[in-house]
């Protein structure tokens, strides 16, 4: 399965299950560096990076941010 797809699963499953409180963590080292959870009062994926959170209100943009800032991710440790 490749990025893409494991990415999508875990935001489709993030939107479904919306009225369960679910984060999902990214860590390097330990250190959670990248926070996706799904919000039903917004509508929307937050992002939180670095204590700085972002709203994505549909799948495709929080699949495309994702799909950015993760091979940034790997490249700085």
């Amino acid at each position: 399965m490749s990025e893409n797809r494991e990415l999508y699963t875990i935001l489709q499953t993030l939107q479904t299950y919306s009225e369960c409180d679910i984060t999902h963590s990214f860590s390097e080292h330990d250190s959670e560096v990248l926070l996706v959870s799904y919000s039903k009062e917004l509508k929307s994926f937050v992002i939180t990076q670095n204590s700085r959170k972002e709203t994505y209100h549909d799948l495709p943009s929080a699949l495309n941010i994702l799909e950015h800032l993760l091979p940034s991710l790997k490249t700085t440790s």
